[in-house]
This record gives structure tokens, C-alpha cells and sequence, in this order.
């Protein structure tokens, strides 16, 4: 599955150059108040051992799930033209993969997306592939931890502001990025690359 798709995403950026700045990435991303890692989605690839380690209260936790119920209103602000561009990435969660969600993505999406059962497939267990595990969800953390959140709405701040100022740069070149480790996961047959960025 990793091959077809690595495939046909190289042959549709041969076709439009642009075409995965319009994909709008879906996952989601657990925030918890003791600043625990989920390893899951929240990938460290350094050229060295970092050796960190910080305090953890475990008597006062809670967490938070960033979700994307709030697209509709997000996408207001974006012109039409970009809306008109655009292809939803549904990630491979299992209750994503439900009758009804694919119902919904072909009703309003009308074959312009990416996921399980969808006119493209997304490929499980792919953290390497996928900008938000690769880069945003790391990224936020890193910042949104510098200075301990103290409530959930803080924490819910610290996360807005943060995204806000992600300079576009970054973003673009995590979108150009995304060509490379495409190539990559190619040339290592669809498996594991990960030895092969640094090179």
C-alpha cells in the first residue's frame, strides 16, 4: 500500500506541482497537563541522544484532544479558489473508516479525498509520511510546554497562539519535504526510511 501510494502521490506532483499544498492533513493529538508524550504520534529523529527528562506531577492531570470539528467554520476564511483546490486527508483511525464517515467525505469531498475505502488510500501506521506526525505535533509540543500550561483553557491558548505563529516558511518547506520522504519510502520498497533522511 506504501508503494501505490508514494507512487501515485510522485505522479500526481509530476502532473501539478502544487497539488499537495491544497491537501489539508487530518489527525488529532493528546495534550496531557503532566507532559506526557503519546509515542504514537510524537516522533523525535535527532542525529544525537538528547538525554532530556522533566518533573512529572501524576497527582494533577488532565488532557486535551485536539479535534476537527470546527473545519467548516475554519475554512470560511479561505478563498474560494483554495476551497475549490482542496483534498481532505482522513487518517487511518478505525472509527474513521465507518460507512457513514466515507458517506459524508464522498457527499462533500465528491472524490477529492485521501483515507481508508476513499478514491485514494491512506496507509496505516504511516507516521513518517504524514506532516503532522513528521513535524506539527512535535513541534507544539515542544512550545506549547515551554512554560507549563496551568488549565486546559490555558493549555487551549497556548496551542492556538502557537499554531498562529508558525512561520509559513516552515510550513512550506514541510509540504516540500513531503516529496523527499515519498522518494524515500520508495527507494527503501515501502518500508522504514527513517536512516536514510540524514543522509
Amino acid at each position: 500500500m506504501r508503494i501505490a501510494f508514494c507512487r501515485w502521490a510522485l505522479q500526481t506532483i509530476e502532473n501539478d506541482l502544487n497539488f499537495f499544498y491544497y491537501v489539508l492533513f487530518s489527525d488529532k493529538a493528546k495534550f496531557y497537563s503532566d507532559e506526557q508524550l503519546n509515542r504514537h504520534n510524537c516522533h523525535y529523529w535527532p542525529n544525537e541522544n538528547p538525554h532530556w527528562h522533566r518533573t512529572v506531577d501524576h497527582q494533577h492531570r488532565w488532557s486535551l484532544m485536539l479535534i476537527r470539528d470546527q473545519l467548516p467554520v475554519l475554512l470560511e476564511d479561505v478563498d474560494l479558489e483554495t476551497r475549490r483546490r482542496m483534498w481532505f486527508q482522513q487518517n487511518g483511525a478505525a472509527p474513521h473508516f465507518a460507512l457513514i464517515v466515507q458517506q459524508f467525505l464522498n457527499q462533500n469531498y465528491r472524490g477529492r479525498w485521501i483515507g481508508r475505502g476513499g478514491p485514494v488510500n491512506w496507509l496505516p501506521n504511516s507516521p513518517d509520511l504524514t506532516s503532522l506526525d513528521f513535524y506539527l505535533w512535535g513541534y507544539l509540543k515542544n512550545v506549547v510546554f515551554e512554560e507549563r500550561p496551568t488549565t486546559k483553557e490555558d493549555m487551549q491558548d497556548y496551542i492556538r497562539q502557537t499554531c498562529a505563529a508558525i512561520p509559513r516558511q516552515n510550513l512550506l518547506n514541510t509540504v516540500r519535504h513531503f516529496q523527499r520522504r515519498l522518494s524515500l519510502c520508495l527507494q527503501a520498497n515501502g518500508g522504514n526510511f527513517e536512516q536514510l533522511l540524514h543522509g
